[in-house]
C-alpha cells in the first residue's frame, strides 16, 4: 500500500516545484537573505501543492472518464482501482490543508501579496482538472503551469526571503516556466487522441501534433537562451548566468526527440524535461553561489 501511494504522490514529477525553489533560494542567499524557517516553510508548502495537483487529477480525470484503459501514460491509481475515488480526495484534501497552513504561516511573516500568490496557486491546483468547467479541459493549462511552477515558484520562494522582487528573478522565473510548460506539452502530445475522445481541448487537441512539437521546442529552447537575452538587455543582470547555456545539448536532445517519436515513446520524456529544469536551475543557482 505504501508503494501504491508513492506512485499517487507522482514523485518523479515533484521537480518541477522543487526546482523552482532551489532557484529562488539561490538568489535570495547571493544577496544575504538566507532565512531556513520561512525556506523550508515555503518549500514544504509548495511542493504540497503541486502533490494536491497531482491527487485531484487523478481524481477529476478519472470521474471524468478522461483515464481509462486507453491510457498510454504511466499508471493512474483511482483508474487502477489501486485507490478508492474517496481515498484519492481525501488525501487531496489533507494535502491542501497542509499548504494552506503553510501559506497562513508565510503570510504572517511576510505580508498579504503572498497569500495573494499563494492563493492563486492552490486555486490552480484544483481548478486545473477540477470544478465545472476544469481549466485544463479549456486549453489553459500551459499559461496556468507557466504561472505557477516559474513565475509564483522562483519569484514566491524569493519575495519570502527577500521582501522583494526584481526583473532578474522574474525572468529566470520566466525560464523555469517554460520549462514546466514543455512537461506539460509533452503530455498533452502523448494524450491528444484520447483528451480529444472527453473533450480535453488542451492547445495539441486544439491545433494539433505540430503545434504541440513546437510549443515544446520554443519553450524549452527559449528557457535556455533566455539568460543570455536578459545579458544582453539588462544592465543588472549576471553575466554567471550565462553558464546555463550549458544545458543547451541536453535541451537539443529532448527537442529531437520530441520530433521523432510518438505515444507511449514520450513517457521517458516527462521526467527527462523535468530533469531540464533541474539542471538549469543547478547551473543558475552555482553561477550566483559559488
Amino acid at each position: 500500500m505504501t508503494r501504491v501511494w508513492w506512485l499517487a504522490l507522482r514523485p518523479k514529477t515533484l521537480i518541477a516545484s522543487i526546482a523552482p525553489t532551489l532557484l529562488g533560494w539561490a538568489f535570495a542567499s547571493s544577496e544575504g537573505s538566507w532565512r531556513p524557517v520561512p525556506a523550508f516553510t515555503f518549500l514544504i508548502g509548495f511542493v504540497l501543492m503541486q502533490i494536491v495537483s497531482n491527487l485531484v487529477n487523478d481524481y477529476a480525470d478519472f470521474e471524468r472518464g478522461a483515464d481509462t484503459d486507453a491510457r498510454l501514460g504511466p499508471a493512474r491509481v483511482t483508474q487502477k482501482g489501486w485507490l478508492s475515488a474517496r481515498e484519492v480526495a481525501n488525501a487531496a484534501a489533507l494535502a491542501f490543508t497542509g499548504s494552506f497552513l503553510a501559506l497562513l504561516f508565510l503570510t504572517w511573516e511576510g505580508s498579504w501579496q503572498v497569500f495573494a500568490g499563494g492563493a492563486f496557486c492552490l486555486a490552480g491546483a484544483v481548478l486545473y482538472s477540477a470544478g465545472p468547467v476544469p481549466l485544463g479541459y479549456l486549453g489553459l493549462g500551459d499559461v496556468l503551469v507557466l504561472l505557477i511552477f516559474g513565475l509564483s515558484g522562483v519569484c514566491g520562494s524569493y519575495v519570502v526571503l527577500s521582501h522583494q522582487v526584481t526583473r532578474e528573478v522574474v525572468l529566470a522565473g520566466l525560464s523555469m516556466g517554460l520549462i514546466a510548460s514543455g512537461i506539460l506539452a509533452v503530455n498533452n502530445l502523448r494524450d491528444r487522441h484520447t483528451d480529444r475522445v472527453v473533450g480535453k481541448n488542451t492547445l495539441v487537441v486544439r491545433f494539433g501534433r505540430r503545434f504541440g512539437q513546437w510549443e515544446y521546442t520554443l519553450a524549452v529552447a527559449g528557457a535556455f537562451l533566455l539568460p543570455g537575452l536578459a545579458w544582453l538587455l539588462l544592465p543588472e543582470h549576471r553575466s554567471g548566468s550565462l553558464l546555463t547555456l550549458g544545458g543547451l545539448p541536453l535541451a537539443a536532445r529532448q527537442i529531437r526527440a520530441i520530433w521523432t517519436e510518438d505515444g507511449g515513446a514520450l513517457n521517458p520524456h516527462l521526467g527527462k524535461t523535468a530533469g531540464l529544469g533541474l539542471v538549469f536551475c543547478l547551473l543558475m543557482s552555482a553561477s550566483f553561489l559559488l
